[in-house]
């Protein structure tokens, strides 16, 4: 077993970028880490099984225009941000209410407690807008230590599957998928206990 509470949702964000901006941590001017795309999924953990999942497309309001190399390393295309996307303030609110008190689990590469990459968005998201962070930061985990308590070493969210030899089921860099990558990562690291 896995220790987890019997209910949580995993979410996974995709965020405006550039080439190297990673690398940069974001820090040439203009480069700003503004939400583009959220995944999230209520889990039922006995079983891992997927009870409710939610998406939303969020228009970015300092880089409006996407950049190529976010647009080939995510596959989501001006277009469906243009049609679909929402401003940040409607899609925490319903991201909030989608979480209810749920326990919130995201994925860092590091598991050394000294980040959590999508809840860092999400506060540095607030702060643009003006908007109180809704959430107790203590709620926020990292899923990969659950990984990493195991020696298994994830280092990209939707690639989990690829740690037990399980085939990718879709392009990672796309929130919902790569939550679902992680759910089936969880599965199997569960069906070896």
């Amino acid at each position: 077993m896995l220790k987890l509470p019997k209910k949580i949702v995993i979410f996974d964000l995709e965020c405006t970028t550039w080439d190297g901006a990673a690398e940069r941590n974001w820090s040439f001017p203009g480069e700003h880490r503004e939400i583009v795309q959220v995944g999230a999924a209520l889990v039922e953990t006995k079983n891992l099984t997927e009870v409710a999942s939610m998406e939303f497309w969020v228009k970015p309001k300092i880089n409006p225009v996407l950049s190529q190399y976010f647009v080939n390393l995510t596959g989501i295309r001006q277009e469906e941000i243009d049609e679909k996307g929402v401003d940040f303030p409607i899609m925490l609110k319903d991201f909030f209410c989608f979480c209810c008190d749920f326990q919130l689990y995201c994925f860092d590469s590091k598991v050394d407690n000294s980040r959590l990459f999508d809840r860092d968005v999400l506060v540095e998201n607030c702060k643009s807008f003006g908007i109180d962070f809704p959430f107790e930061m203590g709620r926020f985990h990292n899923v990969n230590e659950i990984f990493h308590q195991h020696n298994i070493e994830i280092k990209q969210s939707g690639t989990a599957p690829e740690a037990f030899g399980i085939k990718i089921p879709a392009r990672p860099h796309n929130a919902l998928s790569d939550v679902r990558g992680l759910i089936i990562g969880l599965r199997a690291l569960q069906s070896l206990k």
